[in-house]
């Protein structure tokens, strides 16, 4: 795993490779979600199970109806929570590129991610980026470049590490979804409704 600088990341991004990038909740593990085997890619290196999806990164400019189905309810809280920690989760689009395994059971987690360097990598990239969590399946979020390293020694690897030191430690992103006309907490995190 080389580290590399923002462009490096890009290219590797470009190339249908993996990255770890910084968040504003912690490292993450990601890739083109439009790029089947790069997602592919993704779910070997964190050992996360087929058919559990995971969550991408729009560029901010983007309109997440190229993705996802959303409510009105939902639009009202990505307009609200956007850019942040908020992970919507809702119906896949029928028009969506994005790889098949980003789903669950017909639905996408998307969100417009707060942290300078997130944002700035989905936007140059102009397309979603994978955001799932840069540690092993069952092993805790990671804040400091000596974690990841540690974390990713030996086994597959990602192809670049985005290294922006140590982050502050802050909670996961909250999920929610809408469900029977209501809006649901999958999981709470760092934004509170």
């Amino acid at each position: 795993m080389k580290t590399v600088d923002l462009e490096g990341a890009l290219e590797l991004l470009k190339e249908g490779k993996t990255v770890i990038f910084p968040t504003e909740t912690s490292y993450a593990l990601g890739c083109d979600a439009t790029n089947d085997a790069a997602v592919e890619r993704v779910f070997k290196i964190k050992g996360r199970p087929n058919g559990k999806g995971t969550p991408f990164l729009l560029p901010e400019d983007m309109d997440p109806g190229e993705f996802v189905d959303f409510s009105p309810k939902l639009s009202a809280l990505a307009e609200r929570f956007w850019p942040g920690p908020l992970n919507i989760v809702a119906p896949r689009s029928e028009h969506s590129n994005a790889s098949m395994r980003c789903e669950t059971d017909g639905t996408q987690a998307v969100r417009k991610s707060s942290h300078p360097i997130a944002l700035e990598l989905a936007f140059m990239l102009g397309r979603p980026i994978v955001a799932t969590s840069a540690n092993r399946s069952d092993r805790p979020s990671i804040y400091t470049a000596a974690g990841i390293r540690d974390e990713f020694k030996d086994g597959e690897l990602p192809d670049g590490f985005l290294d922006a030191g140590d982050l502050p430690i802050t909670p996961a992103s909250t999920i929610v979804q809408e469900k029977d006309g209501r809006i649901e907490i999958l999981r709470q995190g760092g934004i509170v409704l």
